[in-house]
């Protein structure tokens, strides 16, 4: 934990004792994982409880454990060791995890996260697919009271739903 405090408090730079988007995305980059300013505020949006806008030491920690994961993760089911993972891999991986979609939906979901259609996946668009699963399964379990895996929405409803899955 003391080297991830040491990170936290090099990534601080404003000595704010939080992390804005722009700070976290910066380091994040350092470590080769760069993504978008819209994806690193969706990891700080999940990963931020209080809803600062901000994240502080813990909320950092539950990332910094959330990304380790996803990184495991990805390094596991890249079988071939091609730094990629292809569709039956992501597949895999994803039903691993607990995401359990039928074909069409992962189809639908791996074309939205491979924009080069190459048909393979980097870690950072793992990491921002995974993202949006964790946010919508978040927001569809709110919705489905009975825990049906049914839910019924109005226009609102639907428009909170996407807000809070991207």
């Amino acid at each position: 934990m003391a080297d991830i405090n040491q990170w936290f408090d090099s990534i601080d730079k404003d000595r704010s004792g939080t992390l804005d988007v722009k700070e976290l995305q910066a380091a994040l980059a350092l470590g080769n994982l760069v993504f978008s300013l819209k994806t690193v505020a969706h990891m700080v949006r999940i990963h931020d409880p209080d809803r600062s806008g901000t994240i502080n030491f813990q909320e950092f920690g539950a990332l910094h454990a959330f990304l380790m994961n996803m990184q495991a993760s990805f390094k596991y089911f890249d079988r071939d060791r091609s730094n990629s993972l292809d569709k039956q891999e992501t597949f895999q991986a994803l039903s691993h995890a607990g995401y359990r979609l039928d074909g069409p939906a992962f189809e639908a979901l791996f074309k939205a996260y491979d924009p080069d259609h190459d048909n393979v996946m980097g870690l950072p668009e793992y990491i921002a697919m995974t993202l949006v699963l964790q946010s919508a399964a978040k927001t569809f379990q709110a919705f489905d009271s009975q825990r049906t895996g049914r839910i019924s929405l109005g226009w609102d409803q639907w428009i909170y739903a996407v807000a809070n899955t991207v």
